[in-house]
């Protein structure tokens, strides 16, 4: 039978496959590793821009709340009622009470007012610059805040500053609250009072408390000491240390402006892919330098195209390694080759020794 047969040198078969498989192998082994940092910085892009927006968020949702404190110290009723307070002295006694009354009902139906159309507020109330209660949306805690810490903090001595206070629990509610403290000031800039609401916060940290979020992963609010604030399966409260902080810390620039980026955090499961993002309020509030954390591990975000890198570099892997078997088949038939035609070399010398004598 006819056969079609191509016949070729084992030699020049692996000069050829050497010319072709060694560089493409090489190439493939650039390719890949190129590939999985470009995969990371791509993932790494998107948790830093998902981390910017929840770090947005909250810094909206506070810096609202501040505005809106802001401008119920700013309102008439509450500025005349102040003002009626620490005028008391200068009008008889009959004509201050009937004053004095009016004008605090005014300013407390204001504030009630108020609260019922932001739930937000749990309570709100305005003081004199002696820390005497001069209106409140509801019953107030007590009557004379002239020894409050929060109160002191926000009266600064006569100067006004507006304060948040660290995070506190109402249990009767369940819920996570701010007081957020304005002075109140006259026409002319005197400071003549303080107004203190207590804002329900457990809404803006309820979305950091989800277990998962996309593919996946974990976002967290921490302070600038690296402590939790809201997470999965964590308690303000209990001051633990996010580890994907720790990892990310020296990523970090100055606390001033609103910071971002990723990086790989080492931890003991393996390193993390970490977005991050200043909420920027520590240019306003020291006691709030938050940062918001998006974080997944790394093996389990790149999983969808690590299992084709993995394919392709097993493929060059094999290449290499069928090269390689190619190449020592050769080297030790080519041997053999050598050993025959100096066998037969012998021979031949030894048979015309033979004839000549």
């Amino acid at each position: 039978m006819d056969r079609f047969e191509v016949r070729l040198s084992i030699t020049k078969l692996l000069i050829v496959l050497i010319v072709v498989i060694v560089p493409l192998s090489i190439l493939g082994l650039i390719l890949t590793g190129r590939s999985d940092r470009s995969l990371d910085n791509a993932i790494g892009s998107d948790y830093k821009a998902l981390a910017q927006t929840y770090s947005n968020d909250v810094s909206d949702a506070v810096r609202e709340r501040v505005a809106d404190v802001n401008a119920m110290a700013a309102d008439s009723s509450i500025l005349a009622a102040v003002a009626a307070q620490k005028t008391a002295g200068n009008k008889t006694a009959a004509t201050t009470a009937t004053t004095k009354s009016s004008l605090n009902a005014s300013a407390s139906e204001f504030l009630r007012q108020r609260r019922i159309l932001d739930p937000r507020y749990l309570n709100i109330v305005a003081t004199d610059v002696n820390g005497n209660v001069v209106a409140s949306s509801g019953q107030p805690p007590k009557s004379d805040y002239s020894d409050d810490e929060f109160w002191q903090s926000v009266y600064n001595k006569g100067q006004g500053t507006v304060k948040i206070s660290d995070i506190l629990d109402n249990e009767s509610i369940k819920a996570y609250y701010v007081n957020v403290g304005f002075p109140i000031s006259d026409s002319s800039g005197n400071l003549i009072g303080v107004l203190s609401a207590a804002v329900n916060i457990s809404p803006m940290l309820a979305r950091f408390q989800q277990n998962e979020i996309g593919n996946g992963a974990r976002a967290a609010l921490v302070s600038e000491n690296g402590e939790i604030v809201a997470a999965s399966n964590a308690d303000v409260f209990v001051h633990e240390k996010s580890a994907d902080f720790d990892g990310i810390r020296d990523s970090l620039g100055s606390t001033q402006g609103q910071q971002a980026g990723w990086a790989l955090a080492n931890a003991r499961n393996g390193p993390n892919i970490v977005g991050y993002a200043s909420t920027g309020l520590k240019q306003h509030f020291d006691n709030l330098g938050w940062y918001v954390l998006v974080s997944q591990k790394e093996s389990s975000a790149a999983a969808p195209i690590r299992t084709l890198e993995r394919f392709a570099l097993i493929m060059v892997i094999l290449g290499i390694f069928m090269l390689t078997l190619l190449f020592v088949y050769w080297y030790l038939h080519h041997k053999q080759r050598f050993e025959d035609i100096e066998q037969v070399s012998g021979e031949d010398s030894g048979r015309a020794t033979a004839a000549s004598v």
